[in-house]
C-alpha cells in the first residue's frame, strides 16, 4: 500500500494517514524507532510469525546477550550481530539518537559524508580538530584515517571476507583494555597502527589523555566468563546498576548462574521486578537458585507480563516447580501461557534450540519418552549442539541408562575441552557409578575451570575426604565456604571434616559461625555440645 501510494506523482498523491504504512513511523520516540528497526537488524531468536504489526519487539523476538561466541567481553562485535545489540550499549542511544539521524530510511545510506555526519550534534571546534584526536588531517597527500570519527569510534570487522560492518556501540578507543582483557582497539585493529605493539598505542594514549581511565564493564564480564571468585561482587553490582544498558546488566545476571550466595539471590530477585523486559527474562532463566516456593511466589505474577517472551519463560520455569505452589488463577494462566511457549518452540523446530527447549519442558513435565524424542530431534538437526546431548545424558542417567549417559558426556567433553560443566557432570556420574578415582579427576578439572562455583568445590572436597586425601579435602571445602560463607551445607561439611580429624578448635570456630548465621538451626549448638562433652 505504501509503495503504491509513493509511486503516484507527488502532486497527485491523495492525503493519507501515515503514508499508507501499516506501522506508525512518524511522531514516534527514538526508542520506538530503534525497536522498529530491530526485528531485522538484531541477532535474535524468533518466537513466532512476525506480521510487522503493532506488537512489541519482545513479543516475537529475544535479542542475544553479550555471549562469548558473539561479542568481546567489552561488548564489541565479534561475530555478526546486526547492530541492535551494539547500538543499545552506546551513549548515542541513551541520549536519544535514532537510526534515521544517520541513515536514510529507504537506502540505509548515510545522510552526510565523513565527519559531517557526527558534527550534526558534536561541536566542530571541540571534536573536529587535532586537539581532540592528535592526528593529522592529511597524511601523504590523502585524508588521514586518524581524522575520521567513524574509524576511531566505530571500528569495523569484515564478514564474508569483504563485508565490513561498523561497530555501533560507538566507543572511546581503549588500548589499555586491549592489554588487560585482550579486546580490540581501533588504534591497533583499524590497520593504522597494526604494525606496532599494543603497548605503543597505550603509551601514546597516556601521553595525550593522561593516566586516568574510566572503569569499564568489560573487565567484569571477562572475569565472570572465567568464573573467577572475585568477579561475584562486581557482577552483582553490574546487574543491579540501572545506569548501565539492559543488555549489559542482563549479561551480568546470566553469568551469575555460575555463582551462589545471598548477593546472587538478591540480584535475581531484583531482576524479576526490573523495568526492562530483557532483564526480567534473564532473571527468570537464572531463578533456579531460588527455593521452589520462593520461585513460585516471584515468577507466578510474571505469567501476566506485558511482554510475551517474559510470560513464556515464566511458564517454562514454573513447569519445574510443584504445581500446587501456584495460586488458582496462576494455575489457569500457566496452562494458557505454556501453550504459547510450546507453539513458539514448534514454530522454530527446524533449529536445534527449539527441540532442546521442548525436550527440557517435557522432561520437567514427566514425559520422558517425548523428551528423548525431541532431544534426538535437536541432535539430528545439529550434531554440534552439545546442550541437547548433555540433557539427554541426564535423562538417561535418571532412567538408569548410565552407559549411554557416559558415552554422550565423554563425547561432548572430548569435542569441547573448555566446557567445565561437562567435567562436573562426569564427576558426579562416576561417583554414582562407584568409580571415585575417575570422579575425583573430573571434579578436580571442573573445580579448576570454574573457581567461583561453590557447589563444585563442596562436592570435590567431600569426595577427596572419602578418598582419604584430607589436606586437599580441607582446602576444597574451605574454598566452597569462602565463596558462600553463609551456606549451612558448607559450614557443616567443614565442621564435620575437622571433627573427623580431631581438630576441635577449628571445628568449634565453624560451629560458632553456624550459630551466628543460622540462629534457628540447632546444628551448630549440637556440635558445640558434642565438643564440650569430649574428655580433656
Amino acid at each position: 500500500q505504501h509503495v503504491a501510494w509513493a509511486e503516484i506523482p507527488p502532486m497527485a498523491r491523495p492525503e493519507t494517514d501515515n503514508f499508507e504504512l501499516v506501522v506508525r513511523t512518524s511522531g514516534i520516540g527514538p526508542g520506538e524507532e530503534v525497536l522498529l528497526c530491530a526485528p531485522c537488524h538484531s541477532r535474535r531468536t524468533v518466537l513466532g510469525e512476525y506480521n510487522h504489526g503493532s506488537e512489541s519487539y519482545f513479543d516475537t523476538f529475544l535479542p542475544a546477550l553479550l555471549r562469548e561466541d558473539l561479542y568481546y567481553p567489552d561488548g564489541q562485535i565479534l561475530e555478526e550481530v546486526y547492530v541492535y545489540g551494539s547500538y543499545v550499549q552506546s551513549k548515542m542511544y541513551k541520549s536519544g539518537v535514532r537510526c534515521t539521524d544517520c541513515h536514510d530510511v529507504h537506502s540505509l545510506k548515510l545522510i552526510k559524508e565523513g565527519n559531517d555526519l557526527c558534527l550534526q550534534c558534536h561541536r566542530a571546534d571541540a571534536y573536529n580538530t587535532s586537539k581532540h584526536h592528535f592526528h593529522k588531517e592529511f597524511y601523504r597527500g590523502k585524508p588521514s584515517d586518524g581524522w575520521s570519527c567513524v574509524l576511531c569510534h566505530m571500528p569495523g570487522r569484515n564478514y564474508m571476507v569483504i563485508d565490513n560492518r561498523a561497530d555501533h556501540s560507538i566507543r572511546v578507543p581503549r588500548p589499555d583494555l586491549n592489554l588487560k582483557i585482550g579486546v580490540p582497539d581501533s588504534c591497533s585493529m583499524s590497520g593504522c597502527h597494526g604494525d606496532k605493539p599494543v603497548q605503543w598505542s597505550a603509551d601514546w594514549y597516556t601521553k595525550w589523555y593522561g593516566i586516568s581511565r574510566k572503569p569499564h564493564f568489560g573487565t567484569i564480564i571477562a572475569s565472570g566468563r572465567a568464573a573467577k571468585v572475585e568477579a561475584l561482587k562486581d557482577l552483582v553490582w553490574l546487574a543491579e546498576n540501572q545506569l548501565y544498558p539492559s543488555i549489559v546488566r542482563s549479561t551480568a545476571l546470566s553469568l551469575l548462574r555460575s555463582y551462589h550466595g545471598d548477593g546472587v539471590i538478591g540480584a535475581i530477585t531484583g531482576g524479576l521486578m526490573d523495568v526492562e523486559p530483557l532483564v526480567r527474562h534473564t532473571a527468570v532463566i537464572s531463578s533456579g537458585i531460588l527455593e521452589p516456593k520462593r520461585r513460585a511466589e516471584l515468577i507466578g505474577p510474571l505469567l501476566w507480563d506485558q511482554n510475551r517472551v517474559v510470560r513464556m519463560e515464566a511458564a517454562r520455569v514454573l513447569a519445574n516447580v510443584d504445581f500446587e505452589l501456584l495460586k488458582p488463577d496462576q494455575k489457569k494462566e500457566f496452562q494458557v501461557v505454556l501453550a504459547e511457549y510450546e507453539q513458539a518452540m514448534e514454530y522454530s523446530l527446524d533449529f536445534a534450540f527449539a527441540g532442546f527447549n521442548l525436550g527440557n519442558l517435557y522432561s520437567s513435565l514427566g514425559n520422558t519418552e517425548k523428551a528423548e524424542e525431541l532431544y534426538r530431534t535437536a541432535i539430528g538437526i545439529d550434531d554440534l549442539f552439545y546442550p541437547a546431548k548433555i540433557n539427554l545424558a541426564m535423562l538417561y542417567n535418571r532412567q538408569g541408562k548410565n552407559d549411554e549417559a557416559e558415552r554422550l558426556l565423554l563425547g561432548v567433553a572430548e569435542a569441547n575441552p573448555g566446557l567445565h560443566d561437562i567435567n562436573y557432570s562426569l564427576g558426579l556420574l562416576y561417583v554414582e557409578l562407584g568409580q571415585p578415582d575417575k570422579a575425583a579427576s573430573y571434579l578436580g578439572k571442573a573445580a579448576k575451570g570454574m573457581p567461583g562455583n561453590a557447589r563444585i568445590h563442596y562436592n570435590y572436597g567431600l569426595l577427596l575426604q572419602q578418598l582419604g586425601k584430607m589436606g586437599k579435602a580441607e582446602k576444597a571445602l574451605n574454598k566452597a565456604l569462602e565463596i558462600d560463607p553463609a551456606n549451612m551445607d558448607y559450614l557443616y561439611a567443614v565442621a564435620d571434616h575437622y571433627l573427623k580429624r580431631g581438630m576441635l578448635l577449628k571445628a568449634r570456630k565453624i560451629a560458632q559461625q553456624m550459630k551466628e548465621k543460622h540462629p534457628q538451626n540447632t546444628l551448630g549448638q549440637d556440635i558445640l555440645n558434642f565438643i564440650d562433652s569430649r574428655p580433656e
